[in-house]
């Protein structure tokens, strides 16, 4: 694992309470930034990556506002932003050529929920159909004259904005930008930058965890999920061949994911995806990932001797149950961007409800934990039995991976 970084700013309302914080690239434990190293596309991508994927938004932001900087290809390919409306200001940065394309790329993302913002604005009457759309003006002190500033003021004053303070380094530039009435401030005056670390995950469990973000999303459609495995080439080829094997005993050849999908349905082809997502995490011990499998199979058995309905969702609590010695990594934070049912993050992490029972009652066998091992309404002997065609079960699957 390396490190990774985040710079964030608060922005603080007239209050002076924190009301987002502005994410910056940075690239080392240094505070300072190091864009002139990097294009502007490469910095976005980067950050948004550290935060999203690698260090994760809570931790950056907690609840507040995240601001981030957007360029003007991020802009024009609006319906490829990699996250929703929620907690998120889009900043469109001073050097976005303010055009046709432009202006109707950030209708869309208005009307899709976003907050716009624009950065470093310096007032331009032609500009006019994007101040419309905004949300947020960000007015850069240093670029500005005293004249200047409060001219802008009564300008931008007449659209329905927020107006923003930047870059304020004394305490007379923060008395006369709350006194002309601006709503938000930010600058060295009122708080420096901080960085923010985290760990990246290697790339190929980075890889892992995008992809069971869309099997597991419920909201994901059939197209998404193809996409999705077909986009892994590694998988899609064993998930293919796993099909296929005599484990499947079926009539016909299957040649594509969509077929797959078709013939297996969504939720199976889901399953077996997320297993086989696992099991290329080629760094863990085999060993791992079998005696997950053998725990999703028999939590998946359990639940049928139980007369429960929709086993599958015991199949996944089982599977996943082991996310955090395949990931290595804290499995509150796995599940945490992963969209899966609350039932089912509930009984991971608490135990409770019937799958969390389930769960817990296999994970008692497992360890020779008798007590705990019965559920009232299945019978010891029938966990051995259901233990015993899981592990058959898993070692045949093991065989065909």
């Amino acid at each position: 694992m390396k490190n990774v970084f985040v710079g964030r700013q608060p922005i603080f309302d007239t209050k002076l309470n924190v009301y987002a914080y502005e994410l910056l690239y940075r690239s080392s434990h240094e505070s300072r930034s190091s864009l002139g190293m990097v294009d502007g596309d490469q910095a976005t991508t980067q950050t948004i990556i550290n935060a999203f994927v690698e260090i994760g938004l809570e931790k950056i932001v907690r609840n507040k506002y995240a601001a981030i900087n957007l360029t003007e290809k991020f802009l024009l390919d609006a319906d490829k932003i990699p996250f929703s409306k929620n907690q998120v200001i889009l900043e469109i940065l001073e050097n976005v050529p303010v055009t046709p394309a432009l202006i109707a790329a950030v209708k869309k993302l208005v009307s899709a929920g976003y907050i716009i913002a624009l950065d470093d604005y310096v007032y331009n009457s032609a500009h006019a159909p994007l101040i419309e759309l905004a949300h947020i003006i960000k007015i850069d002190l240093i670029a500005l004259s005293r004249e200047k500033l409060i001219e802008h003021v009564h300008i931008l004053k007449r659209y329905n904005v927020k107006l923003l303070a930047e870059k304020i380094e004394t305490h007379e530039e923060f008395i006369l930008c709350r006194d002309l009435g601006f709503d938000y401030f930010q600058g060295y005056f009122l708080s420096k930058p901080q960085l923010v670390a985290g760990k990246t995950l290697p790339t190929n469990r980075l890889a892992v965890l995008n992809l069971l973000s869309v099997v597991n999303n419920p909201e994901s459609n059939n197209d998404d999920l193809s996409e999705a495995i077909n986009t892994d080439v590694a998988t899609s080829y064993r998930l293919l061949k796993m099909i296929n094997s005599a484990a499947f005993g079926l009539q016909r050849e299957i040649e594509s994911i969509e077929q797959g999908i078709m013939l297996l349905g969504r939720k199976q082809l889901a399953t077996w995806t997320s297993m086989l997502a696992m099991s290329s995490l080629d760094d863990r011990p085999p060993e791992i990932l079998r005696n997950a499998m053998v725990r999703a199979k028999m939590c998946e058995l359990v639940a049928e001797t139980a007369g429960e309905l929709n086993t599958e969702r015991f199949f996944t609590v089982g599977l996943f149950s082991g996310l955090d010695l395949l990931l290595q990594r804290p499995l509150p934070e796995l599940l945490k961007p992963l969209p899966l049912s609350e039932e089912i993050k509930i009984a991971l992490l608490d135990k409770s409800g019937i799958l969390g029972q389930v769960l817990k009652s296999v994970q008692a066998y497992e360890v020779a934990d008798w007590e705990h091992v019965p559920l009232s309404t299945v019978k010891q002997d029938e966990i051995v039995i259901a233990n015993m065609e899981s592990v058959m079960w898993a070692d045949m699957i093991i065989d065909t991976l």
